[in-house]
């Protein structure tokens, strides 16, 4: 299964292809081999790295995101396949004619449930009663979020979480660099069971713009990202504000953690591909029946860093 994130991050890499692995050099010399069919996603934070076609062929044949990230792990391109779902077509109408309504029930129930984990996200770092006043803002939320309760419980959420002086930036070092890594990952997964569904991914239900082909992995990842948000916590908590082959390790780790569907208790890789489904059956269907999942437990495996 598709369940691995591959990163390249030293300099003067290449990768070529060689009976189903994905071969790492220097030089002449081999430094590793990886099994093409376990590669999700191919992160590239590494400035000089040569790839051959046939390596970026087979990975995205197999349904792997390729990303590319510039300064502080921003992302600045990904590379996904063409879809060749069976329904590809079908799924593409079902899209395209979306009511707004629909899409605005859809968006508040994802800011809800993105509120919902910020909460949780609190409270699994200690931070119960804060929790609470984070919490109550998710019932506020209206058809659309026309009132932007999401920037507002955002605003409250980071201060109570890093500090008054704290402020969210995608250039910052520190805890942004890693807020900024460990979003890459888990942007590129859910990019990946978008386009394995047969969606286009930049036709987003609230997210819109013209330069992002990701729109709609934009707007079903907000609900991971409080997942992040506590692995950065619990790092600086533990003075590794440093990415570095530990901390990475732990990120690459983060789609592994486990949420709670109507399919039980599943990685957060694999509940991905079923909220993407549940989001292909409300087209269909022309009704909210999206089914997130559940962030349950005591952290579900984020206690990583003590």
């Amino acid at each position: 299964m598709l369940n691995k994130v591959l990163e390249v991050f030293e300099e003067n890499r290449y990768l070529s292809l060689r009976r189903g692995f994905v071969i790492i050099q220097q030089a002449n010399i081999i430094l590793a081999s990886v099994p093409l069919d376990n590669i999700a996603v191919l992160l590239l934070t590494a400035q000089s790295v040569t790839l051959t076609k046939n390596v970026i062929n087979a990975l995205v044949e197999k349904g792997c995101i390729i990303v590319s990230c510039g300064r502080n792990y921003v992302p600045v391109s990904m590379t996904a396949p063409i879809a060749s779902h069976y329904l590809f077509s079908k799924n593409i109408k079902n899209q395209i004619s979306a009511s707004l309504p629909l899409k605005k029930r859809i968006w508040q129930q994802i800011v809800m449930k993105k509120i919902q984990n910020q909460a949780l996200s609190l409270c699994f770092c200690g931070m119960e009663e804060d929790a609470k006043k984070v919490n109550k803002i998710a019932s506020l939320v209206k058809s659309g979020d026309v009132d932007n309760r999401e920037a507002y419980a955002a605003r409250l959420y980071w201060k109570l979480l890093f500090g008054d002086s704290f402020i969210r930036d995608k250039d910052g070092d520190g805890i942004n660099a890693l807020l900024n890594y460990g979003y890459a990952i888990m942007r590129a997964a859910m990019a990946r069971a978008i386009c394995s569904a047969g969606l286009i991914p930049s036709l987003g239900i609230h997210h819109d713009n013209n330069v992002n082909q990701f729109c709609l992995a934009d707007d079903f990842f907000e609900i991971y990202r409080p997942v992040i948000d506590c692995i950065v916590y619990k790092l600086w908590r533990s003075n590794e504000i440093e990415l570095n082959s530990k901390t990475k390790k732990i990120f690459a780790e983060s789609i592994k953690i486990h949420v709670w569907t109507n399919e039980g208790d599943t990685p957060i890789f694999q509940s991905m591909h079923y909220l993407i489904s549940s989001y292909i059956r409300s087209l269909e269907q022309k009704k909210m029946v999206i089914e997130l999942p559940e962030w349950k437990g005591n952290g579900n495996g984020i206690t990583i860093i003590e």
